[in-house]
């Protein structure tokens, strides 16, 4: 009988994950994931190994789960031995210490109208519950867009090397307090972030207002990565206003920011993801030009309440 551990990733583990990631590329398991998010999550993988749960059999490893980035997968030659399930549940228990609500990850086939894949199966069988879409939206063009400047008594920066880290976190948690899916960070996790080789500061720009720019009360984060053909992209990864400020156009300005900059560095297409069910943030990105291009149903495993 072979032998299962879970346990979390370790820096050895990184290759064999990249291993399965791209088998489940290759089998067209993964609807609209690119080889680019591959190697741009693998790259996170890296970097905080610890942040995956591995599954190994026979002490090879043959699955991972990545709540980052909302992933389970297993080897193509190693389901239906319960890798997935013993995943999932290492996962949840996981989420229990940390005071996470559930465990969210992606889901092919498990949207509206639901279609038979094994993913789906596999989360109906878990007991895992439909809970959002992510849709990936995209802009084609960014020459001529003009300056959106910030409302009266508002400042738009750069977020500087000498940002309040800890202040910077509680607005991006503030920001998406009422988020449709959950969404948290801590300082450890930013910081490490922040230190990594790729990572570009000025690339975050805040909006504050003019009388207390150290607090700030709406941020944007932006970075280029290439696509599968090798074509550099500009991509919005999160715009977040706190919620009594919204409905002031700041969303908005730091959109426009964001586009402008991916045009001053040549680039000629922007991305972004948006939960569907937020409707404000999806016309908002609508009318500056987005088209969703590829919707990603994402189901949970609630952590079961305490007593």
């Amino acid at each position: 009988m072979s032998e299962r551990e879970v346990r979390p990733a370790r820096g050895p583990d990184v290759a064999a994950i990249e291993a399965i990631w791209h088998a489940c590329l290759r089998e067209g398991a993964w609807e609209g994931v690119t080889r680019a998010d591959v190697e741009r999550d693998i790259g996170d993988v890296a970097e905080d190994p610890a942040g995956t749960i591995v599954v190994l059999e026979d002490g090879v490893v043959v699955g991972s789960l990545t709540t980052r980035t909302n992933d389970l997968s297993v080897a193509p030659g190693s389901r239906r031995r319960g890798h997935g399930r013993a995943l999932l549940d290492a996962a949840v228990a996981q989420a229990g210490t940390r005071g996470e609500p559930y465990v969210l990850l992606y889901v092919p086939g498990g949207g509206d109208p639901p279609r038979h894949t094994p993913a789906r199966s596999f989360a109906v069988a878990t007991g895992m519950t439909y809970r959002a879409t992510l849709t990936r939206m995209r802009r084609d063009g960014l020459g001529g867009l003009l300056e959106l400047p910030a409302p009266p008594g508002v400042l738009l920066r750069p977020l500087g090397p000498d940002v309040d880290l800890e202040a910077y976190v509680s607005l991006i948690n503030a920001s998406f307090a009422s988020h449709p899916t959950w969404f948290h960070v801590d300082t450890e996790t930013v910081a490490r972030a922040h230190a990594a080789p790729s990572f570009e500061a000025d690339g975050i720009a805040l909006v504050a207002p003019e009388d207390r720019q150290g607090a700030p009360v709406g941020f944007v984060r932006t970075y280029a990565e290439a696509d599968d053909a090798g074509v550099a992209v500009g991509v919005v990864g999160h715009v977040g206003v706190l919620p009594g400020w919204r409905g002031r156009g700041l969303g908005r300005v730091l959109v426009r920011w964001a586009l402008r900059r991916f045009a001053a560095q040549g680039l000629d297409r922007a991305e972004l993801s948006v939960v569907a069910a937020n409707a404000d943030a999806l016309h908002l990105y609508e009318s500056e030009g987005f088209v969703t291009v590829v919707a990603w149903p994402q189901w949970s495993k609630d952590v079961p309440s305490a007593g």
